[in-house]
């Protein structure tokens, strides 16, 4: 004799495992965040004289970054120079004089980083003012971005459940088959 209680609990731990293994486990997914960079200038170089405007096309809801450096011609020494990022509405209200927003502004010597979010898709101007100066200025600039795809992938803890399941299923099922009810005399 058996213990029937125990025998059928183990059993059916042993199928669940073995179902939620092999059928149901893909079923259970996760989000998960994938983070892509794209380069859009890796490593542009070029002088600056007044005003020069690099005008870059990108997609909506990214986060831009990158870095600039200044250097004065003549010299090679560290310059600056003022650096601003606008979008094209915006660079259109600048270029006639009006009072604009700019997603971005620096006037920093030498090298500096610069980070901004794209709020929709569209031309982004990266405007090099050098009116100030009466030194032209070799500008180094590079520009990427990182764009986050949302998606869906099976669950990786899942395996592990049906594992433990399975191995516990078998536990119990040998001590019901293994083990004897007590006999009581009456």
């Amino acid at each position: 004799m058996v213990l029937l209680k125990a025998a059928l609990v183990g059993a059916l731990l042993v199928v669940a495992g073995i179902l939620l293994l092999t059928v149901a486990g893909p079923y259970f997914t996760v989000q998960v965040q994938n983070v892509q960079q794209h380069s859009v200038e890796p490593h542009a170089q070029f002088l600056v004289g007044d005003v020069t405007d690099k005008q870059y096309t990108l997609p909506g809801a990214v986060s831009v970054f990158g870095m600039i450096n200044v250097d004065q011609a003549p010299t090679n020494q560290s310059g600056s120079i003022q650096f601003m990022i606008l979008d094209n509405q915006n660079y259109a209200l600048w270029s006639s004089g009006q009072q604009s927003s700019n997603l971005f502004a620096s006037d920093q010597p030498g090298a500096s980083n610069f980070t901004f979010n794209t709020g929709s898709a569209g031309v982004y101007h990266f405007v090099f003012d050098n009116r100030a100066s009466v030194y032209k200025k070799y500008v180094t600039l590079s520009v990427s971005y990182n764009e986050v795809s949302v998606g869906t992938k099976p669950d990786p803890r899942v395996p592990y459940v049906s594992w433990g399941l399975l191995a516990a299923g078998l536990v119990v099922l040998v001590y019901g088959l293994a083990r004897k009810p007590p006999v009581t005399w009456a």
